[in-house]
This record gives structure tokens, C-alpha cells and sequence, in this order.
């Protein structure tokens, strides 16, 4: 392998770890709707998008895997950087020399172990992305399904309200495929369970954002 050969594999080993599910930003609270009234309906709305990049907890979760992932990376450039010098000591021998084919096998067996090394970090982030998600998940349904059968409410439909940008067009697909077409505003139990699940997560600190009131709402306390 020649010393070309090997700066371009070099550069093409390392991959930047993908964050960009780590920075999506919190949504901005909607314009207030009004919450399930007492003698709630049977049936009720949910935006559980809506509940994760609202909810405090998750935020956190997340906020402390990106701050792993940083450091994995950080560590990915040092022995990158370690690589390109092995590469260009390359220069201080005579191809074909036993030096230089022992220099040349180094910087071969480090590139190859940076790479594994780089593919079971990115397993394991993916790995424990999902598990704080399915964690969530499973609280958000838990609240939902205690709020549900406290207030008579016999089935929630999962719906999506961020609005629609038509200069885009999944969201124009989005808003076009969603299965319910209408539905009155009362039925949206989203801020109930934001609220509730993140006083739950942090006691009484105060209510995270949300994007409406429950007034009238019963909130009974487990």
C-alpha cells in the first residue's frame, strides 16, 4: 500500500457520529387548546411527539447520551490524529525497507481497529437511544392509560399537531394521510399528560412547557 493509498483511507475510515437526533430542538408551545372537561368524552387526542420534545426528563436523558457521544468522538480524533502521524513518519523511510513495512502494518492494524471500534460505539448509542425512548414510551402510556381510566375515557387516538409547511412536502403527505380528519379541540389530552408526567419526573418544581391549560381537568393523584 503506498503512502496516497493509505492517507485516503485514512480519510475515509472515520465517520462523524450522526447527532442530529440528539439536537432537535423543543417544540414551541402551540396556541392554548382547551383540555377534556369534566364528564369526559370517550375518547381523547394525544400528541405523543409532541410529549417527547416537551418532556423534562427525556430532554435530560438525552442531553447526558449526546454528552457520551461527544466524548466517543473526542477520543475517535485523538487516534485519528495518531494515524496521519504514523502516515507521515512514512516519509522518513525508504519503501519496501523492513521499518517501513512494519510502520506501513501499525498504521494498517490501528485504521482497522479505530474502525471497529467506531461501528460498536455507534451500536451502542443507537442501542441505548432506543432503550430511554421505549423507557419514556412506557411512562407516557402508563400516564395515559391512568388519566384514561380515571376520567371515563375509553380509547385515545394518537394524532400529530405540528402545522403543516407546504413549502414541504412530507407535510403536506403528513397532514393529507393522517387518519383523523377532524377532531374538537376539547379532546386533546396532550398538556394533562406532559404536565403530569413531568411533575412526576421532577417533583414540584414547577411545570415544564406545555401548550395548554387543565382547567376543570380532574388531576387525581395517584
Amino acid at each position: 500500500m503506498t503512502k496516497s493509498q493509505l492517507l485516503t483511507a485514512v480519510a475515509g475510515s472515520f465517520l462523524v457520529l450522526a447527532l442530529a437526533v440528539y439536537n432537535t430542538p423543543a417544540q414551541q408551545p402551540r396556541a392554548p387548546v382547551a383540555a377534556v372537561q369534566s364528564g369526559a368524552p370517550a375518547a381523547a387526542m394525544l400528541d405523543i411527539s409532541y410529549i417527547f420534545k416537551n418532556h423534562a426528563r427525556f430532554k435530560g436523558m438525552m442531553s447526558d447520551m449526546k454528552a457520551d457521544v461527544g466524548r466517543a468522538q473526542e477520543q475517535l480524533k485523538k487516534e485519528r490524529d495518531t494515524i496521519r502521524n504514523l502516515v507521515e513518519r512514512l516519509k522518513d523511510f525508504r519503501p519496501g525497507t523492513p521499518d517501513y513495512k512494519a510502520l506501513e502494518e501499525e498504521t494498517a492494524k490501528r485504521q482497522a481497529d479505530a474502525q471497529v471500534q467506531m461501528q460498536l460505539q455507534r451500536k451502542e448509542f443507537l442501542q441505548q437511544e432506543a432503550k430511554i425512548y421505549y423507557t419514556i414510551y412506557k411512562e407516557i402510556l402508563q400516564e395515559v392509560e391512568y388519566y384514561a381510566t380515571s376520567n371515563n375515557i375509553s380509547m385515545v387516538f394518537r394524532f400529530n399537531g405540528d402545522p403543516v409547511e407546504i413549502e414541504r412536502p412530507d407535510d403536506v403527505l403528513r397532514d393529507i394521510n393522517k387518519s383523523v380528519v377532524y377532531f374538537s379541540k376539547g379532546l386533546d389530552i396532550t398538556p394533562v399528560v406532559l404536565e403530569r408526567l413531568n411533575r412526576r419526573g421532577q417533583g414540584n418544581q414547577g411545570n415544564m412547557t406545555r401548550r395548554g391549560t387543565h382547567h376543570g381537568v380532574p388531576l387525581n393523584r395517584r
